[in-house]
């Protein structure tokens, strides 16, 4: 099945878990085309969403979806016949972090979907979410941020879990769709 990947990414963690899944993809026998939201308008005009396959993924900033990543899955929902796939890239994944555990624990349970995957799921073509956590160095956060982050046991460095974005990958490939882990649709 062919495959169209698009991400937006702040930072570079986002855009190298997207590489990832592109990749796994391809591995699996799917043509793919991994595109960056950031780009050129023209660089995304065009992707297919009704028929193939769509994986789309932003990075997190203030618990939602950056605003190109927003708008696109916003045009997609309307387009798409259910082939749809999403991740998110935050301080916190399904299997990591760059917070101390505790505090991964306890957000978790408690951080609701970004508006932009609410609004896939709602139309009934989001197959699955899955939030992965990124990567940070010491500027990503500055001032008050940086504080925070600290108080939340924060260490820099990347966080992202290859395993299991392999193991989604595998998923989308199997076209399984897992039961909601907390936090996620």
């Amino acid at each position: 099945m062919r495959t169209v990947v698009v991400y937006a990414s702040a930072h570079g963690a986002t855009e190298g878990i997207a590489r990832r899944i592109a990749d796994g993809l391809r591995a699996g026998g799917d043509p793919v085309e991994l595109r960056d939201l950031g780009g050129a308008p023209s660089d995304h005009d065009d992707t297919p969403v009704g028929g193939g396959r769509l994986v789309i993924g932003s990075a997190i900033h203030n618990g939602q979806w950056l605003p190109i990543a927003e708008d696109f899955a916003k045009s997609v929902t309307t387009a798409s016949n259910g082939q749809v796939w999403a991740f998110s890239v935050s301080s916190v994944g399904a299997t990591s972090t760059f917070l101390s555990p505790w505090v991964a624990r306890w957000l978790r349970p408690r951080t609701p979907l970004p508006r932009a995957v609410a609004t896939l799921d709602a139309t009934g073509i989001l197959r699955a979410h899955r939030v992965f956590a990124g990567a940070i160095a010491k500027g990503d956060w500055p001032g008050l941020g940086r504080i925070v982050f600290r108080l939340m046991g924060g260490h820099y460095g990347d966080a992202r879990d290859w395993d299991d974005i392999d193991s989604w990958v595998r998923q989308i490939l199997d076209d399984e769709v897992p039961a909601p882990a907390d936090g996620e649709s």
